[in-house]
C-alpha cells in the first residue's frame, strides 16, 4: 500500500493564499499534517523603522480590510504606553465602540458567509441566497455586517481605514444625533443576532458537524471588569497569566520549513488556540447578560475545547458586541472635542486586542525624536497555526473511511472554521492528501 495524500492548493472563503498537505500511512498513520502558508511576505515590521510614531498605527491598519481596527488599536496603545501618554475615559470609550463594530461585521461575516454554507452543504453563501427560504436571511446578515461597517464609518469616517483615530485620542468626534441614529438599529438588530446563535446550535447538533475534542491551551485577554476588547491581561485555560505588554516574553515563535508564518507556543508548554471560543471560554461570566442567557438556552457551556464550536461562540459574541455598543454610546451620550495632548517621548511599549479572530499584538522602540527603531507585528493567524496542525493530526484519523473528496471537504472545513487570515500572518490554502497503499 502506498501512501494517501490530501492535498489542497487553494481554499475559498479565506482570505489570502496558502494550502494543506497531508499524508497519511498504510496503516492510518499521519505522516505529515502541515499547513504550508505561502502568501509573501510583506515586511511592514521592517517598514516601520524610520517611520514617525504617529505613522506606525496609520500604516499596520492597512495589513487587514477585515480586521484594520484591531492592529491599528493595538498599534496606538503600543505607541501610548512607549511615551506614556494617557488618553480620557471619551477616547476609550471610542475605541470600543470603533473596535465591536469590526466585530459586529466580521462575526456576521464569517457565520452567514463563510462557514454556514460549509455546514448546511452550499457551495458558497450565493448559492445559499439562491434558495428562496434562505435568501431573506442572507439579506438580514448582510444588512447585519452593514450596521458594524457603518459603525467604523461614524466613529472615524471610513469603513476600513481610519481617518480621525490618532495617538492620544481623537480628531473629530460623532455627532451625538448619528449615534442615537446607530443605538436604534442596533436594537432593531437584537432579535437576529439571537437567531444566529439558534442557527449556529441547530448546524452544531445535526451531521456534517463534526466532534472533535482536543484539549489545548486557550489563550486571550482578561479583564476583571468587563469582556476584554482593547485591553487586559493576557490568560489562558491553563494558568497563564501575564501583562498584555509581556506577550514576546510568554509567546515564542520559530520558522519551521515551507512556510512563510511562524509557528507560536506557551514559554516553556506547547501550542496555543486563539479566537471566540478562547474568549468565551477565559470570559463567560463578563458577556452581557442577554449574550450569557443566549448561551445557556442552547446548553452551550464552558469551557469547549471542540474548535467547531466557534461558530456557536462568534455568534454568543456578536449579541455581546450589539449589547455592548449599545451601552457605550448610552456612556457617550454627546462627545465633545478633545485635543490630544502629550510629549514625544522614548521608550518601548507593547499591546494587545482582541481582533474577531483573537489576540492581535503590536509594539516596538520608540526613540526620542519619535521615530520607531523596531517594530513587532503578531497577527491572531499566526498564533493558530501549530495549533491547527495538531488538530488535524487528531481529525484525519477519525475520518479514514472517507473518499478523498469528502476528507478533503472536512479539511477545508476546519481551516475556514479558524477564520484565519494568511495575508496578516505572514511575518494561506491548497488541500494535499496522499494515502499509502
Amino acid at each position: 500500500m502506498s501512501d494517501r495524500r490530501i492535498f489542497v492548493d487553494y481554499i475559498a472563503r479565506t482570505e489570502g493564499d496558502g494550502a494543506i498537505d497531508i499524508i497519511i500511512g498504510p496503516n492510518g498513520e499521519i505522516k505529515k499534517a502541515r499547513w504550508e502558508v505561502w502568501e509573501p511576505p510583506r515586511f511592514f515590521e521592517a517598514f516601520m523603522v524610520g517611520r514617525k510614531y504617529d505613522e506606525v498605527p496609520e500604516i499596520v491598519q492597512r495589513i487587514c480590510g477585515i480586521c484594520p481596527h484591531a492592529h491599528h488599536l493595538a498599534a496606538i496603545r503600543a505607541v501610548e504606553r512607549a511615551m506614556g501618554v494617557k488618553v480620557s475615559s471619551q477616547t476609550t470609550l471610542l475605541r470600543e465602540l470603533l473596535h465591536y463594530g469590526d466585530w459586529i461585521q466580521s462575526h456576521t461575516l464569517h457565520v452567514y458567509c463563510l462557514a454556514a454554507p460549509d455546514f448546511l452543504g452550499y457551495e458558497s453563501v450565493l448559492a445559499m441566497a439562491g434558495e428562496g427560504e434562505l435568501l431573506p436571511v442572507v439579506k438580514q446578515a448582510l444588512a447585519l455586517k452593514r450596521l458594524g461597517n457603518d459603525i467604523s464609518a461614524t466613529i472615524q469616517g471610513n469603513e476600513i481605514q481610519n481617518r480621525t483615530s490618532v495617538v492620544g485620542g481623537f480628531t473629530s468626534v460623532p455627532a451625538a444625533s448619528d449615534l442615537k441614529k446607530l443605538r436604534e438599529r442596533l436594537k432593531e438588530a437584537k432579535e437576529f443576532a439571537f437567531a444566529t446563535v439558534k442557527l449556529a446550535d441547530k448546524i452544531a447538533s445535526q451531521p456534517p458537524y463534526p466532534d472533535l475534542e482536543r484539549k489545548c491551551e486557550h489563550v486571550s485577554l482578561y479583564d476583571s471588569e468587563k469582556y476584554p476588547i482593547n485591553e487586559g491581561r493576557l490568560t489562558s485555560t491553563e494558568g497563564l497569566d501575564a501583562p498584555d505588554w509581556e506577550y514576546p516574553q510568554w509567546i515564542i515563535e520559530k520558522h519551521v520549513p515551507g512556510c512563510n508564518c511562524k509557528h507560536a507556543l506557551i514559554k516553556g508548554r506547547d501550542s496555543l488556540f486563539v479566537g471566540p471560543l478562547a474568549r468565551v471560554n477565559n470570559n463567560f461570566d463578563r458577556l452581557s447578560a442577554d449574550a450569557r442567557g443566549a448561551a445557556r438556552e442552547i446548553s452551550f457551556s464552558v469551557p469547549s475545547f471542540n474548535p467547531f464550536q466557534s461558530i456557536i461562540a462568534r455568534a454568543v459574541e456578536t449579541i455581546h458586541a450589539i449589547d455592548t455598543a449599545i451601552a457605550l454610546i448610552d456612556e457617550l451620550g454627546e462627545p465633545k472635542d478633545e485635543e490630544p495632548k502629550y510629549e514625544i517621548k522614548a521608550g518601548e511599549g507593547y499591546a494587545i486586542t482582541e481582533a474577531a479572530r483573537g489576540i492581535c499584538c503590536h509594539g516596538g522602540k520608540i526613540d526620542r525624536n519619535g521615530v520607531c527603531r523596531s517594530w513587532d507585528i503578531v497577527a491572531p493567524t499566526s498564533r493558530n497555526i501549530y495549533n491547527l496542525e495538531k488538530d488535524f493530526q487528531e481529525f484525519v484519523p477519525k475520518l479514514l473511511d472517507l473518499s478523498d473528496e469528502e476528507l478533503t471537504l472536512k479539511c477545508e472545513m476546519m481551516i475556514r472554521n479558524y477564520d484565519p487570515c494568511q495575508s496578516c500572518a505572514t511575518h494561506s490554502i491548497k488541500v494535499n492528501l496522499h494515502r499509502e497503499d
